[in-house]
């Protein structure tokens, strides 16, 4: 077992998991690839999904070549997603979600069906690691198409923030009154806020502990211009002008420069950050599971994943994409955000995942924000 996978096991919620249902059996491995990757001859599936999991491109390639459409909803944070395919199942097929979600919670709950990942020809492209890791491995397969990664940073204005920041406290500076864009993922701004406070284990968090960070909610409160549901939301009012900080993953530097906006840096708070790495589940009771392997054989695929890299700028786990980005002259972009260091990463940061205090965490948010 690698470090990460030792960090992972330690942060499983063996009570979240307990609170959601026990894990239901779904089957052998060859029964469960018989029913997601038989062939198919096109149609439409529905994936719940966030917006830097493809490209408009390359779902038409696909719909070309394949007759395969991907029908897609927007996701914007795993609680809300978790919560949406408890109540439609079988009318999505596939959906994403982050590292200690898909097991204590989708899985737990009987709602993903695990696979064979190394029938997919394609998962020869990732990193072997990354179709080890120990949250994701059951007897009875793989529990998702591993997809990409990021600690959690925050980006600020060079021209507008001085000093230049180093904690999680710039976004609780009353001078930055309405000039902060957050992701709308009620969980996690309730998570960064107990890093400010000092908090390790955020997701699990006391009563007192979570009194604390509701002060610094309402410190939070006046900053924050809008909640953004995507990443690109968020990048965009940071290239407009409008936001002086954003929080977000890794490679928004380039992607507010080539968009023409400010110069602007990031970084990871010295409190410490929360991390993710995600996954495509298929969902148990998807009608339309025959068209998830065609689909992700093309979607998946090396120079697919270097092209959403330098549209969208986060790591993937796709390890020959690096190649490819390496070919195309940008190395120096790849390595800037750690294309090759998810492990170590990774290993700094505290997993997404649902805890003990995620419920009482995200009535906190609607209380201090409004539901």
């Amino acid at each position: 077992m690698n470090a990460i996978d030792n960090q992972l096991s330690r942060r499983r919620f063996l009570q979240a998991s307990a609170a959601v249902g026990a894990a239901v059996s779904l089957g052998g491995i060859t029964a469960a690839c018989n029913a997601i990757g038989g062939t198919a001859q096109g149609g439409t599936f529905n994936w719940m999904t966030w917006g830097d999991h493809y490209i408009d491109t390359q779902l038409k390639a696909i719909e070309a070549s394949d007759k395969i459409i991907a029908q897609i909803s927007e996701l914007a944070g795993n609680a809300e997603g978790f919560a949406k395919l408890k109540e439609v199942k079988g009318e999505l097929d596939m959906i994403s979600g982050d590292a200690l979600w898909v097991p204590d919670a989708y899985f737990a709950e009987g709602l993903i069906e695990p696979f064979d990942i190394n029938s997919l020809k394609v998962s020869s492209q990732l990193y072997s690691f990354a179709r080890e890791f120990d949250i994701w491995t059951t007897p009875d397969g793989y529990l998702g198409y591993p997809f990409g990664w990021s600690p959690i940073s925050i980006y600020y204005n060079v021209a507008e923030v001085s000093p230049a920041p180093d904690s999680w406290g710039v976004l609780l500076d009353p001078k930055y009154k309405g000039r902060i864009v957050i992701e709308n993922q009620p969980e996690e701004i309730v998570a960064y806020m107990g890093k400010a406070s000092g908090v390790d284990d955020v997701y699990n968090m006391t009563d007192d502990q979570l009194a604390t960070v509701k002060g610094l909610l309402e410190q939070l409160k006046p900053n924050v211009l809008k909640f953004a549901q995507q990443a690109t939301d968020s990048v965009n009012a940071m290239t407009s002008g409008e936001a002086w900080l954003i929080t977000g993953n890794l490679g928004n530097e380039d992607r507010v420069k080539d968009a023409g906006g400010p110069e602007i840096k990031g970084f990871i708070p010295k409190e410490g950050t929360v991390g993710w790495m995600d996954a495509e589940m298929i969902v148990k009771d998807g009608a339309n599971k025959a068209l998830l392997f065609p689909y992700l054989e093309k979607a998946e695929v090396a120079e697919n994943i270097a092209a959403n890299f330098i549209t969208h700028g986060r790591p993937l786990f796709n390890e020959a994409a690096y190649q490819v980005l390496v070919n195309q002259g940008e190395q120096d972009r790849a390595d800037r955000y750690l294309y090759n260091k998810a492990e170590e990463t990774l290993a700094k940061t505290t997993l997404k995942g649902p805890g003990t205090s995620t419920e009482k965490s995200i009535q906190l948010f609607n209380e201090v924000f409004g539901a």
